[in-house]
């Protein structure tokens, strides 16, 4: 299922003299960010990975779309969630914006999505090299891991999966996106590693988690992993990076040294 756009503007490459975005998606955001675009975003969500300084405005609502206000600020090109509303997706063409809409999730979506951006914005090259580095695939045989992050775990649909094969990892779990949080699971998974995200607006590099690794030691049939024995858990603070866009690049380093770490 492709992403749909709505080309119902001229569809010209338009520049940042009088280019003017609107984001209701805070991975989408990050993903401008990195493609240069930092000037053009006139309105955004709340929880966009913004400078607390940028002029944009911040009431970008998805769930409570509101139009007077979107037009209000005068955007030429909006960018909404894969979970948006259609009929807010249309409503927002039919007001003459040139409007996309972001992939499904899967396990390709996010470098979609960044090309997707890129041909937007006009940053075709960045949005391929951004790109391209989540489509590496090491040839070693990937390792797997269990992700858990606010109450459910991440499974080899989930945008999650682009990034781990990139470094040379893969879910634990047989199938599906997002799965409610389940000891059990671990247990018979038997993942290579666990890394625990907690949320968090400031990020932080993957690092060794004692505590949660202290946490497991008391699980029956979770205590006895060798990913336990062998100190392979982590845990780190989600940021902007582990959101679905190019931030998704900068944990990269950090994953690539998991792997290794699990070979030893």
């Amino acid at each position: 299922m492709r992403a749909l756009l709505f080309w119902l503007a001229p569809c010209l490459t338009l520049v940042a003299d009088g280019y003017r975005i609107a984001s209701y998606s805070p991975g989408a955001t990050r993903t401008l960010l990195d493609l240069g675009c930092s000037a053009e975003i006139v309105m955004a969500t709340r929880w966009c990975p913004l400078p607390k300084d940028h002029p944009a405005a911040r009431d970008a609502d998805v769930f409570l779309p509101d139009l007077e206000r979107l037009l209000g600020n005068k955007p030429d090109l909006v960018i909404l969630p894969r979970m948006a509303n259609p009929l807010w997706a249309e409503k927002c063409a039919k007001a003459g914006l040139r409007t996309v809409v972001l992939n499904p999730e899967s396990g390709t979506a996010v470098g979609k999505d960044i090309l997707l951006l890129g041909e937007a914005t006009g940053r075709i090259d960045q949005a391929q090299r951004l790109a391209d580095e989540l489509s590496m695939r090491p040839t070693k045989t990937p390792r797997t891991i269990i992700i858990v992050w606010d109450g459910v775990m991440a499974g080899p649909d989930s945008y999650l999966a682009e990034p781990l094969a990139a470094a040379g990892l893969k879910s634990a779990l047989a199938r599906g996106s997002w799965i409610k949080f389940d000891w059990e699971i671990i247990a018979t998974t038997k993942p290579d590693a666990v890394l625990w995200i907690q949320n968090s607006r400031a990020g932080s590099p993957i690092t060794p988690g004692p505590g949660k690794a202290l946490e497991m030691g008391q699980i029956p049939g979770v205590r006895d992993l060798d990913c336990l024995k062998n100190k392979r858990v982590y845990e780190a603070n989600s940021g902007s990076n582990w959101l679905p866009g190019s931030g998704l690049t900068k944990i990269l380093s950090d994953l690539i040294s998991v792997r290794k770490e699990v070979e030893k």
